[in-house]
């Protein structure tokens, strides 16, 4: 209706438009576009600037697409100064290739009509360029009205005002963009914030000065931590709790605090929060349960950033009591690191507690209570399904299918499903997949796809979806590009929309806006003959949404070619400064050849640290965080590395390159340590060497060159390997493997977060593994029965250091409560390690003889499960083969994997389980065997399978490992 009334009846009479505003709210964007050229009729644009701020940021973006028909570039320039405050707030959303010609004179005069609208990060940088790079003069007012976006300026602009009344307000500007956690230049930092005198004797701050100073304190580092007194931190404790520290600055707050404050004292605990991160795990371990559960509250949003060996400790202590069934709601920050064995024991009196049914457990938590409530409680589960509450994502296939089929009436289903997408964790695979194969049975399955919810509806198979007719596609389009898409592996995500593309038609002509957006998060994932039809009116003016979303390696090399294109930006030769506002995090698509063309004046250092902080914050958003796999991430950072050394003159290509430079610790923090030279790293100042020595040692890309000549400079600084103190050696990181097996043997590893700290590291020898592990029983003079769960946490991949003769005595128990993270890891042990490690799990008060272990165990053991003896794997049966992880499919070697597993059990194996299997694990199996693995992979994959042996023609997709994760 509303599109009627726009399309037909405005376009007639344009002095409806009045009466016609209240339906703005339901206008869509193609309405809007699509409205008549009314721009001229003051009552109508007077109309849509009263109602912009009620509308969409979609709606506004329409708007200024429809408005900027009306505002051509000429009228722009020839503009009033006063342009921005006539025409109002409609002018905030014109498409930024319209905006760039607004004057710094219209900019600073309209300011306030900016700030009052939601203007993109692109036109706010443009705007503090364009203004406070063109004036010298700004006042205390000016700098007021531009708010945050002074942040956005060159620091050398804002330096110019050092001497002004002006230069206060920049700087409490800036100091607020740092508390609101806004990246920002190196230089900006030292510049404004840390080139400060008072900073220069840190102990010589009073407690309010540092208070003040709290959310600089980060960029200060460990050494100025280290110089502060102990009384400072705890007047100041306030100010410093509310800053988020990294592992080792918080420790060595904790522990200077701790040396005359007895921070385990009653209330102590609670004012910590995030520093709780410091506290040390042997602590933990002493205080009482009353004291523990007293602070859990205040400690609870802190939970998650606790390194393991800590969560685990407090969990297995307060886990230890019978009482703990009553302190459910105290313990409930714990239970996503709460071991499956501490649960087990208490599963009897949880059944009878209804706390217990609306906790946030998981998989293998609710699947054990489960278990007992089916043989305490049957009559529940027949008598209302619906009481399990966050207990239901733990039920088993056969008691899903016996309620769906007691009562399968459409209401009676529906209800079910929505009792299912309510729970509180990811369903498991194998639940998702017996709903649906239950429900597809149903004759108003159809209907009940849009009741699924997007993560049920996506483990259903490319060859059920294609047989979908076109609503239910644009039903489950509409439902995975809000949630869950980015879940799936690659090869489903290209599957799924190649099958929904052919459905919509979109294998011809352009790529359109309207079909671009109408598959939201998965228009990227067309295939390349598609993608390459891109409207480019519409990627030139969406170039900030187009770059926030997800792009493989043949799209990247897609729009790199598009950007060059004449009716784009043309040759990268010619871009400037603006184009690379825009370009921003693309430009690490261009190959390198394309790169070395930009002109050397305009990739200066800040530009250098705004592309690298705009690539990170895409990196730990909500698409990047589950865009690349492993090969494209270290593709864009080879790129990353490329740009900083050869524009900033460590590759002297070009004869004009500049003397490249010694980094600050600050620019280490904007850009990546991995991607400077070894040797720009070694020669930094010693203070800010010292200050990111944990940020250098957490860097995955630090190549091993690096690694070992970073390490010389910490001999230099701090001395003989064996004098590092716990505090240096938790922050070393993969620096640390470097060291010399003579090095590993002189460590002192006598607190578990040191431990921890080379315990997270993945890149040790089996060499250097056992040196770490015998290093570690030295230093704690404990013996190997004596590791309990959180020691042997903190150990991680150093577990495998230790000889089989050794794993033998470990604590049974304890190891079977530290697997929970153990099973996270992908461990390097021998074939012989897993077995015996895998023994341990099998003593009667861990989990029992294997052939009891339920789908739970499977879960909670991860990696392990690849070191069952083969007579045990090849008994495992179908809610055991469900909980085994793809992880550790994959690590079953490969001879053993064809011995174990016969083509009935492969024939129960899900989609990411198959897509495990390795290249050599498919060369050493039968025919058979592989086409039950085909079998598995081809209703997703919907490719025909070949029965009469005959290798399979697509065996590199179909068996592909790349980028598989559990859905």
């Amino acid at each position: 209706m509303v599109s009627v009334l726009f399309q037909t009846h405005l376009a007639k009479d344009g002095s409806l438009f009045p009466e016609l505003a209240p339906l703005l709210a339901a206008a869509t964007p193609s309405d809007i576009q699509a409205l008549p050229s009314l721009q001229n009729n003051v009552n109508v644009m007077e109309t849509i600037n009263r109602n912009l701020q009620h509308m969409t940021p979609d709606q506004r973006r329409a708007f200024g697409l429809w408005f900027s028909k009306a505002l051509p570039t000429s009228d722009i320039i020839r503009g009033h100064q006063s342009l921005i405050r006539d025409t109002g707030n409609l002018i905030a959303y014109l498409p930024f290739h319209n905006f760039q010609h607004l004057s710094p004179a219209q900019l600073l005069d309209g300011l306030d009509v900016l700030q009052r609208n939601s203007i993109t990060s692109l036109k706010q940088e443009f705007i503090a360029h364009s203004v406070i790079g063109t004036y010298r003069n700004l006042t205390v007012q000016d700098f007021t009205r531009l708010g945050n976006i002074s942040c956005l300026a060159d620091p050398e602009d804002l330096l110019v005002y050092k001497d002004t009344e002006a230069f206060r307000v920049i700087r409490d500007t800036v100091m607020d963009c740092s508390r609101e956690g806004l990246s920002l230049p190196s230089s900006l930092i030292s510049s404004l914030l840390l080139n400060n005198t008072e900073l220069k004797i840190p102990s010589s701050l009073s407690p309010g000065r540092l208070a003040e100073f709290a959310p600089l304190l980060p960029a200060l580092g460990v050494p100025f931590l280290q110089d502060l007194t102990p009384s400072q931190m705890l007047d100041a404790l306030p100010a410093l709790s509310s800053v988020s520290f990294s592992p080792a600055q918080a420790a060595v707050i904790v522990d200077k605090m701790s040396s005359i404050n007895s921070l385990t004292a009653p209330g102590q605990l609670q004012e910590l929060g995030p520093l709780i991160v410091g506290m040390k795990t042997e602590t933990l371990l002493l205080l009482t349960s009353d004291r523990l559960l007293s602070s859990l509250p205040a400690m609870a949003q802190h939970m998650p950033s606790l390194c393991s060996p800590q969560a685990n400790a407090v969990s297995t202590k307060l886990w230890g009591f019978p009482e703990v069934v009553g302190w459910l709601d105290e313990v409930e920050p714990l239970l996503y690191c709460t071991p499956l064995l501490s649960v087990k024991p208490r599963t009897r009196p949880l059944v009878n507690i209804t706390a217990a049914f609306t906790k946030p457990w998981n998989t293998q938590q609710a699947k054990a209570i489960f278990k007992e409530v089916l043989d305490a409680k049957p009559n529940l589960i027949t008598q209302d399904f619906l009481s399990l509450g966050t207990v239901g994502q733990g039920v088993s296939c056969k008691v899903l299918q016996e309620r769906l089929r007691a009562d399968s009436s459409p209401s009676s289903v529906r209800r079910i499903v929505a009792f299912l997408r309510q729970q509180p964790r990811p369903l498991h695979t194998s639940l998702k997949k017996c709903v649906i194969e239950e429900l597809y049975q149903f004759e108003f399955f159809s209907d009940l796809l849009k009741d699924l919810g997007a993560e049920i509806a996506l483990s259903m198979p490319v060859s059920t979806i294609k047989k979908f007719p076109t609503d239910m596609i644009d039903t489950l389009r509409k439902m995975i590009i809000l949630d869950q898409f980015l879940m799936l592996s690659r090869t489903k995500q290209e599957l799924l929309v190649d099958k929904m593309v052919q459905r919509m038609g979109m294998y011809t002509g352009v790529f359109t806006e309207e079909e671009f957006r109408s598959l939201g998060i998965m228009a990227p994932f067309v295939v390349d003959e598609v993608f390459i039809q891109l409207d480019r009116r519409f990627f030139i003016d969406n170039l900030e949404f187009l770059r926030g979303l997800c792009y493989s390696s043949t799209k990247m090399d897609i729009v790199a070619r598009i950007l060059e294109e004449p009716a784009v930006f043309g040759p990268v030769k010619n871009w400037n400064q603006t184009t690379l506002s825009q370009v921003d995090r693309f430009l690490f698509f261009l190959p390198n050849n394309r790169l070395q063309e930009i002109s050397l004046a305009l990739m200066t250092v800040g530009r250098i640290e705004k592309l690298f902080m705009n690539q990170q914050q895409w990196e730990r958003g909500d698409v990047g965080i589950h865009c690349s796999d492993e090969n494209e991430r270290r593709t864009i950072f080879e790129k990353q590395q490329f740009v900083l050394q050869f524009f900033l003159g460590f590759l002297k290509i070009h004869p004009t390159s500049p003397t490249p430079m010694i980094p600050t610790c600050e620019i280490l923090h904007t850009t990546a340590p991995s991607a400077w030279t070894s040797s720009s790293l070694t020669s930094m100042s010693s203070s800010a060497f010292t200050n990111c020595l944990e940020l250098i040692g957490r860097d995955p890309f630090l190549a091993s060159y690096q690694r070992s000549q970073v390490l010389s400079r910490v001999k230099q600084m701090y001395g003989p390997v064996s004098s590092f103190s716990s505090s240096v050696i938790s922050q070393l990181g993969g620096i640390a493997t470097a060291l010399s097996l003579e090095e590993l043997s002189s460590l002192r590893l006598t607190e578990r977060r040191s431990v921890a700290a080379l315990g997270a590291v993945s890149a040790w020898t089996n060499r250097q593994l056992a040196a770490l592990f015998t290093t570690i029983l030295n230093s704690t003079k404990l013996s190997v029965s004596q590791f309990d769960s959180s020691m042997l946490e903190a150990m991680g991949y150093i577990v495998c250091g230790a000889k089989t003769t050794e794993i033998r005595l470990f604590n049974a128990v304890e190891f079977s409560k530290a697997v929970l993270w153990l099973g996270q890891l992908r461990l390097s042990c021998s074939e012989e390690q897993l077995l015996v490690l895998v023994e341990l799990l099998t003593h009667s008060l861990a989990f029992g003889p294997i052939s009891s272990w339920g789908t739970d165990v499977f879960i909670e053991i991860g990696v392990l499960a690849a070191g069952l003896p083969d007579i045990a794997m090849s008994a495992l049966v179908k809610a055991q083969i469900e909980g085994i992880t793809a992880e550790a499919i994959s690590m079953i070697p490969p001879d053993k994997f064809a011995v174990v597993f016969d083509q009935r059990q492969i024939s129960v194996f899900s989609y990411e389980q198959a897509a495990a299997v390795t290249n050599a694990q498919l060369a050493a199996m039968t025919d058979l065997q592989k086409r039950a693995l085909a079998m598995v992979l081809t209703p997703w994959e919907d490719r025909p399978v070949d029965f009469r042996g005959e290798p399979l023609k697509s065996s590199k997709l179909l068996f592909s490992t790349d980028n598989c994760k559990e859905t």
